[in-house]
């Protein structure tokens, strides 16, 4: 199946232009934000992109819920104002930004604000933007606000995440990354399953680190699923774990046809975990017949 998952992995990961108008869109977003806030020029440096945009696990086909994750680095003296106030400043706080940018993005649907971030919604619905607000601390955490019950800050710490990933990602040879786009066309692919990124990923990151700590090459992707699915099945939240489960017995069964010999009913298998984005093996290779063939017989049998 090597052929196959390496189509696969091609086909679900974004393209360079897609990433590119990703980046003009967030770009555009945090710049808007940047000349509301500073009265220097825009250079990237006050905002930080998180989430699977920044770890390229984003995938294709694209659908609504594929959202740009940025924090937008709001100065020290908005925080102190908002902070100030005697009930839910962080509210106020997401009401602004998202009032800022509705100036520049009222030909698109109007930003959306709740909970703690502020949504930019393209006319497209691809890489629409998630802004989170939040002050930087001297440790690189960040102070968030929350709306919820009256309003508070929390702390964030988006670059420990990333650090864990990019660990596990280099030590792996970038099957980490590769692994979770395969599983997130999965999560997608299973209807009524509710499966958040960044938990598939730490499951992932773990079960890489106890089985594939070096990583692995295409060839043994078929077995790597089966396993990848074996580790969900033992460690995953019992609310999915019926989803995990299938989809487990998929790969098993898929993993079975493979090494029977049969890839057409692998390939088979694992569209139904999959989807269409995976190849489909349309026949069987034809087995070499066992029927013996005999030659002539030299004297005294052959015949006079």
């Amino acid at each position: 199946m090597k052929e196959e998952f390496k189509k696969f992995a091609e086909n679900i990961r974004l393209t360079s232009t897609q990433e590119a108008e990703a980046k003009t869109k967030y770009d555009g977003v945090c710049e808007t934000l940047h000349n509301q806030y500073y009265e220097t020029k825009y250079d990237g440096k006050t905002k930080l992109l998180f989430g699977s945009y920044k770890t390229k696990t984003n995938t294709r086909p694209f659908d609504e819920k594929q959202d740009v994750d940025v924090i937008f680095k709001i100065p020290q003296e908005t925080f102190d104002k908002y902070d100030a106030y005697s009930s839910n400043g962080q509210s106020a706080l997401l009401q602004e930004i998202k009032n800022q940018l509705a100036k520049s993005y009222s030909t698109s649907e109007q930003p959306k604000a709740w909970g703690k971030v502020v949504l930019v919604k393209f006319a497209d619905n691809h890489h629409n933007v998630e802004v989170l607000p939040g002050l930087e601390k001297s440790d690189g955490t960040f102070l968030i606000p929350n709306t919820e019950n009256g309003g508070s800050w929390e702390l964030f710490s988006p670059k420990s995440q990333l650090d864990s990933f990019y660990e596990s990602n280099t030590d792996t040879n970038g099957l980490t990354a590769d692994l979770t786009r395969m599983l997130k066309t999965w999560v997608k692919n299973t209807s009524s399953l509710s499966f958040k990124s960044y938990e598939l990923l730490n499951l992932l990151i773990d079960f890489l680190k106890s089985n594939y700590q070096s990583g692995t090459d295409y060839d043994n992707y078929y077995k790597l699923i089966r396993d990848a699915f074996q580790y969900l099945k033992l460690n995953c939240d019992s609310s999915i774990k019926s989803h995990v489960e299938t989809a487990f017995n998929r790969s098993q069964n898929a993993f079975d046809y493979f090494e029977e010999g049969k890839p057409k009913e692998a390939s088979e298998g694992y569209k139904k975990i999959f989807g269409n984005e995976f190849p489909l093996i349309k026949e069987n290779p034809i087995k070499e017949s066992k029927t013996r063939v005999f030659s002539t017989p030299n004297s005294p049998y052959a015949e006079l």
